[in-house]
């Protein structure tokens, strides 16, 4: 006859296994905590790491893992958590391979440590890519040639696609560069040894503020982001005061309202591109082929001509409503005409343009 095995027997087997399986778990997870901890080489290699402004500890560990100095994010940000490490300083800190994580924020935790060489970067409103990408590569240890490379790197936009709303597919079409329109202008400040990914998404933060300021205004209009960065681009090479800007984008939304060829001449200028010195270029080539070319194109070229100021997204938003269809420029003084019927802009031109 079977024996009968008593339920508090089985009960204490079950708890005896639960408790070995626990410990063991523990064991485990307590090895591959030292172990993470641990440097990833034995060899010693010292490298420049920086720490900008704005970062937080997760953004410090995501750089630490990419830059090679760690094993294991997660287990770095528990250790970051179990150390209470709420300091981390910005700056430029020579760190080493060899080092563990205790290490690494032993040291990113010191002040003293902190080596402060910042460079200042201004780009002003109609700035082109090209423009910022050389004066990005004056103040740091970058190369233009590389900046815009990357900034025309299909995967790394469709990187930036994943943290900024703004930049969209559309800006793919973009013959010259895929970020054209997208770098606000500011002044800043950049650590001299930045890499072109940090000072971009420094310049793209920026862009978002101003983004996120007409949001609601963008999704209810009839036109993509795209589109309406474009329009600012353009509202920002033709005009020069808010005012001038406002009535400027009021013209372009008049003809584009009625299927007409917006026929803006700072359109050719970027058409031109390389071959663009001065108005006088644009003014003498109306008829070339591009894409961007607003006389021999309907509509909207396909990406923005500059970078734009908010003035020119205001104005793009909040355009002043009028009759007007034309308007010129002072070439000596930059007063703006604007006309009503293509009399009363020939009228312009012969009296004021010059």
């Amino acid at each position: 006859m079977a024996r009968k095995i008593r339920t508090g027997t089985i009960v204490k087997l079950v708890l005896s296994l639960l408790l070995i399986a626990t410990i063991a778990g523990l064991g485990v997870g307590y090895y591959i905590y030292n172990t993470s901890l641990r440097p990833m080489t034995g060899i010693s290699r010292e490298i420049s790491f920086t720490v900008e402004d704005n970062w937080t500890a997760n953004d410090v560990i995501r750089e630490l893992a990419k830059e090679g100095f760690i094993q294991n994010e997660f287990v770095a940000k528990v250790y970051v958590k179990l150390n209470k490490i709420d300091k981390i300083y910005a700056g430029n800190f020579t760190l080493n391979q060899n080092m563990s994580v205790p290490e690494i924020f032993d040291v990113l935790t010191d002040e003293d440590n902190a080596v402060i060489e910042q460079v200042e970067l201004t780009i002003i409103p109609g700035d082109w890519c090209k423009d910022v990408a050389a004066k990005i590569a004056e103040v740091t240890d970058l190369k233009a040639s590389d900046i815009m490379d990357r900034w025309n790197d299909v995967k790394y936009i469709n990187e930036l696609m994943g943290k900024y709303e703004f930049i969209t597919e559309d800006c793919l079409a973009s013959e010259h560069c895929y970020l054209e329109g997208y770098l606000a202008p500011e002044t800043m400040y950049l650590y001299k040894n930045s890499s072109i990914e940090v000072i971009t998404e420094k310049i793209l933060d920026i862009t978002n503020e101003l983004y996120l300021k007409y949001r609601d205004a963008i999704k209810a209009s009839d036109y993509s982001v795209h589109e309406l960065f474009t329009l600012a681009s353009m509202v920002q090479f033709e005009a020069k005061t808010p005012e001038d800007m406002k009535k400027v984008a009021g013209v372009f939304y008049n003809r584009l309202n009625d299927d007409w060829l917006l026929g803006s001449s700072v359109t050719v200028c970027y058409a031109l591109y390389n071959d663009y010195h001065s108005w006088e270029d644009c003014e003498r080539n109306p008829d070339i082929v591009s894409p961007y070319n607003t006389y021999m194109n309907q509509g909207l070229p396909i990406g923005p001509i500059c970078n734009f100021n908010e003035a020119a997204m205001e104005a793009t938003i909040n355009p002043e409503i009028t009759d007007y269809y034309y308007f010129i420029a002072n070439v000596n003084t930059g007063d703006m005409y604007f006309a009503r019927t293509y009399e009363e802009h020939q009228y312009n031109i012969d009296h004021y343009m010059y």
